[in-house]
């Protein structure tokens, strides 16, 4: 239920950011205020005090939390700049790919055990966010744009990784703390980078943009908590979760546009879906 709730969060943010163009929504602004969003309702939904977060700010994995701060805001304008400058499925592929970190990381470190049939679902994971993904073109504008991608991967990758590591030191701490703290330092490095962007004129701070932000900051935050729950559970291994959380949110998100948006999707497309909901039944099964 709580990697079901995650998918579906993770792909409900998707389906805000599509209206964002449409109401002309600053983006930069919009995520700032959703970062400070989701610090709130964190703070309101749990039993969190600013002081025990400052505490958990001194612990082992509360340097964590800052690492992935910084990462959340700076891949996601890396992202941006891949789709825009290199196309939505160059963005989507490298972000989804980086899922082989948290996969490795958990059959190395946490021993998790590895057969055919894991394998080959994780490997039919990937190929089907490829056939998913290809539904637009891909055009490169420069050499200097080719490390947007690797940098995407490599950074979701770490994203993913270091959530896990939060999680394995959690004894007797709520998921909701390091969640938090998550979006709390990236609430401070967005609101700089604002500020900046306001003293050099290059915005305008808009109220439309603070309301799309707690939009989007909500099922944000969910996101992000639900997946430590997740983690927490001992009904999937860590090397299961983050396959089938990743590629759930591919399709969810997919559905989502053909249902609220009436994308149209290409046989190819639909052949993406078929071979994710194989991979998550090899997964699943494999484990």
């Amino acid at each position: 239920m709580f990697l079901l709730l995650s998918i579906l969060c993770s792909s409900l943010i998707n389906v805000v950011f599509k209206y964002f163009p449409k109401y002309q929504v600053d983006n930069q602004q919009a995520i700032m205020v959703n970062y400070w969003t989701c610090v709130i309702v964190g703070l309101l939904t749990s039993n969190n005090s600013v002081h025990s977060l400052s505490t958990n700010v001194q612990s082992s994995w509360g340097v964590y939390t800052m690492i992935l701060g910084i990462l959340f805001i700076t891949v996601f304008i890396a992202m941006a700049v891949t789709a825009q400058k290199m196309g939505i499925s160059v963005s989507v592929i490298a972000a989804k790919m980086g899922v082989v970190f948290p996969v490795v990381f958990a059959f190395v470190a946490l021993n998790d055990p590895i057969n055919a049939l894991l394998i080959f679902g994780i490997l039919l994971s990937i190929i089907s966010v490829f056939f998913v993904s290809n539904k637009s073109h891909i055009g490169l504008t420069g050499k200097s744009y080719l490390l947007l991608p690797l940098f995407v991967l490599v950074g979701s990758g770490i994203i993913d990784t270091s959530v896990k590591v939060i999680e394995l030191q959690l004894e007797g701490v709520s998921a909701s703390a390091p969640t938090i703290l998550i979006f709390f330092f990236a609430a401070i490095l967005g609101t700089v980078y604002t500020v900046f962007r306001l003293l050099r004129k290059q915005t305008d701070f808009v109220l439309k943009n603070v309301i799309a932000g707690i939009v989007l900051g909500i099922p944000n935050y969910f996101s992000i908590y639900f997946l430590f729950l997740a983690l927490q559970s001992n009904l999937f291994k860590t090397s299961q979760v983050y396959p089938i959380n990743n590629i759930g949110i591919v399709v969810a998100s997919t559905l989502f546009s053909i249902l609220i948006f009436k994308e149209s999707l290409s046989k190819r497309n639909w052949t993406g879906i078929a071979l994710a909901v194989v991979a998550i039944i090899l997964i699943s099964i494999g484990g």
